[in-house]
């Protein structure tokens, strides 16, 4: 069964129905192929910590529709009315792929998980902790601070905005937000609370691999962390908006999408009291490598070396997996030189086919920042000329830009298959299962199938109590709230971009090579 939009409703809300299943774009040529490597495929999990005063939702109002710099600003991408429900989603994905054993196509055992980067939101310690436990096992608890929630879209926020999705309804004195009354978003009293309550994850059943990503080092996957946003991160004031004497340019021109990017707040912003938190602490660099590499079992980092690249065999192929954060700033990605050295000895001491990996995909390697004396960036078309000299590269696995996407990047050897798969935080909350596939003939074939995880919350439901004890149908509730994103409604084909077309989604793949001579 897939999951679609159903009738849209009064001020465009679209509640979300079961589908027959996606019929196959591709050639079927499983039977004929011997299978090398099948892989889950996840991204941009971005387990967010939503009470953080790290955080900058009041600039997200700058891109709302009708505001007089929409147009400039298109998205600002800080605040999602789902983002309180981010670890309960990687809980319903965790469990959703402890029930695959093998790849739909060639029937082949899964060799593991790999998760492409933003795998928390904020670049935070409690976010990472999160991460490991949903994915590794164990307690989660997903809030901080205080003993009631200071999200801003919780009653207990100490502020009021009518800009942000308020689910127990408008503060007292106050007239429902405009997400409400504009867009259709429901009422669900509690939701608040009940998204903090902590659980306990089984952890994933297969063997999971972990990639660097922008999010996972640079506070909101943009600005690199300073001794001032460090001292916010655990403290007990949240900035709700311009300083009086700021324009709203004041935020185009601190976050470049080029580094170095840095916080609009100054000492006169206006400010809200909340519980100071010690576990909001940021991450410094090597802080994540170090975390994983420290749980049982092999994430892909090595124990003490706090780097953020690595290299693996994974059933018949060598995966690669590149660190594309560009440290000092700057939301699209880059490696530096010697990344780029390690890469090209590792093709070619490579014995077998390579799948190359990293958050950012080839197009967005576009961020030439670094400070004086430290050293080139390595951009994307330097990193695709390498890759596509290598005929042993059959495939590159990424994330970042939240959309089910593939090209094939053509070469005399017959070039490299790259796919992207969508976020878990933005429709369509999918990963998928990819199948690298050898044929007869000559070259290969990858096979790709999305997985959507198990959440559903139903348009009408009388049991409101059970469902919202129920982490797993809050993640359901996460996904009605993607699909309905307010924002993309302005831009008709910008969830259809997220899902994918057919060719990008349900898909099978020649990925040629010249017969040897």
């Amino acid at each position: 069964m897939g999951i679609v939009h159903g009738p849209e409703r009064e001020s465009g809300w679209r509640p979300l129905v079961h589908s027959p299943q996606e019929g196959r774009v591709g050639e079927p040529v499983a039977e004929i192929c011997r299978a090398l490597a099948t892989i889950v495929h996840l991204s941009d999990v971005h387990i967010c910590d939503a009470e953080s005063p790290a955080r900058l939702e009041y600039l997200d109002h700058l891109a709302d529709p009708g505001e007089p710099y929409a147009d400039i600003y298109e998205e600002i991408g800080t605040y999602r009315p789902q983002e309180i429900l981010t670890a309960q989603v990687a809980l319903a994905m965790v469990r959703t792929v402890n029930e695959l054993t093998v790849g739909p196509v060639a029937g082949a055992p899964i060799d593991t998980v790999l998760v492409t980067g933003d795998v928390i939101d904020n670049a935070q310690a409690n976010e990472l902790g999160a991460y490991a436990a949903v994915l590794g096992g164990g307690a989660v608890t997903p809030r901080s601070g205080g003993v009631a929630s200071s999200w801003v879209g919780a009653p207990s926020a100490g502020f009021w905005s009518d800009r942000f999705w308020h689910p127990e309804g408008p503060h007292a004195g106050h007239d429902p937000d405009r997400l409400t009354t504009a867009y259709g978003y429901p009422g669900v009293p509690g939701l608040s609370e009940a998204a903090r309550v902590g659980f306990d994850s089984p952890g994933l059943a297969l063997p999971w691999l972990t990639v660097h990503g922008n999010h996972d080092a640079l506070l909101q996957g943009t600005v690199a962390p300073t001794e001032r946003t460090r001292e916010l991160a655990v403290g007990g004031a949240r900035v709700v908006g311009l300083a009086p004497t700021q324009t709203p340019l004041a935020a185009l021109e601190a976050t470049p999408a080029l580094g170095p990017a840095r916080y609009v707040d100054e000492p006169e912003s206006p400010t809200v009291a909340i519980a100071a938190d010690d576990t909001r602490r940021l991450l410094r660099s090597g802080d994540l490598a170090e975390a994983l590499a420290d749980l049982p079992g092999d994430h892909g980092f090595a124990a003490g070396e706090r780097r953020g690249y690595w290299a693996r065999d994974v059933g018949g192929v060598r995966l690669l997996a590149m660190d594309t954060v560009n440290p000092y700033g700057g939301w699209q990605g880059s490696i530096d030189e010697e990344q780029f050295e390690w890469l090209r000895g590792e093709l070619a001491a490579a014995d077998r086919p390579v799948v190359v990996t990293s958050h950012h995909p080839s197009w967005t390697l576009l961020n030439p920042y670094a400070p004086p004396g430290a050293g080139r960036r390595v951009l994307a078309d330097e990193v695709i000329r390498l890759l596509l000299g290598e005929p042993k590269v059959v495939l590159w696995l990424a994330g970042h830009v939240h959309g089910n996407t593939v090209r094939l990047h053509a070469s005399p050897h017959g070039g490299l298959l790259e796919v992207t798969t969508a976020s878990l935080i933005d429709w369509p909350q999918q990963g998928r299962l990819v199948e690298i596939l050898e044929h007869p003939e000559g070259g290969f074939v990858v096979a790709m199938t999305v997985v959507d995880h198990g959440g559903w919350w139903p348009e009408y439901e009388s049991d409101l109590a059970a469902m919202l004890a129920d982490p797993v149908a809050l993640a359901g509730l996460s996904r009605v709230l993607a699909a309905n994103d307010f924002r993309a409604r302005q831009h008709p084909t910008a969830l259809q971009w997220m899902a994918g077309r057919p060719e990008a989604r349900n898909a099978t793949w020649r990925v040629p090579r010249p017969p040897t001579p």
